[in-house]
């Protein structure tokens, strides 16, 4: 081709891109070529005026997004440079003019935010906090709450609360009583000779590396669990029973009283008489439901009973307002032996006669009490024994005690209880009587419908 046919086509393609730049800026074309372009630069030429076309009616919207762009880029600059974030403090503080000018602090947040949001999707590594303690609160109950419902606001398992606070006996519950909040639900396990790590955690069900790496247990691999230690066990496990759970997830405050003694008996009635049912140690927590005299009837671990008001640390208040009650069975046929000592002679046939009781022999004044609970018919002289007490019982049944040292401690008509002291042992006898008696000793006899009967068959 001719340099001349060369020079004139590029002198069109010339014009052509500047008709498409008019078109872009004004929408109209300026500068048109004098002469007919070829066939593929006027489909070029048109291609761009439908661009521009376009463009111009776009314009506005593309100019609104690249403002709001460039606007919230500066924006959260801003917001960044005046309010930095409080684990980055230390690193914005405005440089000393020893260390740096402005321009290197705000360079330090800089580097600091772009670390924090480099990449949004990947979640950020950080380091755990340390453990130091398995409770996160001590809770004081107040009126209206239940185990249940404290056990669904902290996230833990009514069990978790039963094991952290000892409450698997049945203890009652007091108003304002602290309860340890466990972080997570498990057990509190107090280690016991010969315990070691890996029989408590098949016992609990979890892995061994749960008690070890828990850091309020302060373990390691190394070391053996000391006896009379607490340990957290996270998730662990252990039986209670299924009742028990559902009367304590019920379980609020109410009148309670705290043994203040070791081994107080839990008795079926409001007197010394009626049978134990169980033992309690110092420190138990009962439920106080009812009041009949000096006794209060009171419920702990599913158990109703009787025990003496003087054996539990109580507000006055609260027994006051406790209802008076007679609902209780009559004492039992308790017995008790009368004296302590030698049995000398027996029941039965003895010197050509018959002897209708026993004698124990033992030191003068030794104690002689009440075989059983009833009232005195008769105290003091008696035909035959000298000094005697006669005791009715229910049931038609009577006790006698004879040859006391002195006047008994009893008179007529008196209420004894069962094992109540009645007089010192001794040897008088009424000789005008038929009384005869060869040295210190108790004649106890037992009469049912007055009948004599063997006091070896009643006796404990």
């Amino acid at each position: 081709m001719l340099p001349l046919q060369r020079w004139r086509q590029a002198r069109q393609r010339a014009l052509l891109a500047r008709v498409a730049l008019d078109l872009v800026q004004t929408g109209r074309a300026a500068h048109l070529p004098s002469t007919e372009p070829e066939p593929h630069l006027l489909r070029a030429a048109l291609f761009w005026r439908e661009w521009g076309a376009i463009c111009t009616r776009h314009l506005g919207v593309i100019a609104l997004v690249v403002l709001i762009g460039v606007g919230e880029v500066q924006a959260h600059w801003s917001r960044w440079l005046l309010n930095p974030a409080p684990d980055l403090v230390h690193a914005t503080q405005p440089p000393s003019p020893q260390t740096g000018s402005a321009i290197a602090g705000a360079m330090l947040r800089y580097v600091a935010l772009t670390q924090e949001v480099a990449d949004p999707l990947v979640p950020a590594v950080s380091q755990p906090l340390a453990v130091t303690d398995a409770f996160r609160t001590r809770h004081l109950l107040a009126e209206g709450e239940t185990l249940g419902d404290l056990a669904e606001r902290y996230g833990v398992s009514l069990a978790t609360l039963v094991w952290a606070n000892g409450l698997e006996r049945g203890d009652a519950l007091m108003l304002g009583q602290p309860l340890r909040i466990p972080r997570v639900s498990g057990v509190v396990y107090v280690v016991r000779p010969g315990d070691d790590v890996a029989t408590l955690a098949d016992r609990m069900a979890v892995a061994p590396e749960a008690i070890l790496t828990f850091g309020p247990n302060h373990l390691d691999t190394s070391q053996d669990l000391v006896s009379g230690t607490e340990i957290f066990v996270p998730g662990g496990e252990l039986p209670l029973d299924a009742n028990l759970l559902a009367r304590l997830a019920q379980r609020g405050a109410e009148p309670v009283g705290v043994l203040q003694v070791d081994e107080a008996n839990l008795r079926q009635g409001p007197g010394t008489e009626y049978d134990r049912q169980i033992k309690l140690e110092r420190g138990r927590q009962v439920a106080l439901r009812a009041r009949h005299e000096d006794w209060l009837k009171v419920e702990i671990a599913d158990t109703l009973g009787w025990i003496r008001a003087d054996l539990l640390r109580i507000n006055a208040d609260l027994v006051a307002a406790l209802p008076e009650t007679n609902d209780f069975p009559p004492p039992p046929p308790r017995w008790v032996w009368p004296a302590r000592g030698r049995l000398t002679s027996p029941f039965g046939p003895r010197w050509g006669g018959f002897h209708n009781g026993i004698d124990i022999a033992n030191r003068a004044w030794t104690p002689i009490v009440a075989a059983r609970a009833g009232v005195v018919r008769e105290a003091g002289w008696c035909r035959g024994y000298g000094y005697c007490v006669k005791i009715r019982h229910p049931g038609g049944v009577e006790t006698i005690y004879g040859h006391l040292v002195a006047q008994p401690d009893v008179a007529a008509g008196d209420e004894v209880a069962v094992g109540q002291y009645l007089g010192g042992m001794g040897s008088t006898y009424d000789r005008a009587g038929g009384g005869y008696s060869t040295g210190v000793h108790l004649h106890f006899t037992i009469l049912v419908n007055g009948r004599a009967v063997n006091p070896l068959s009643l006796l404990p």
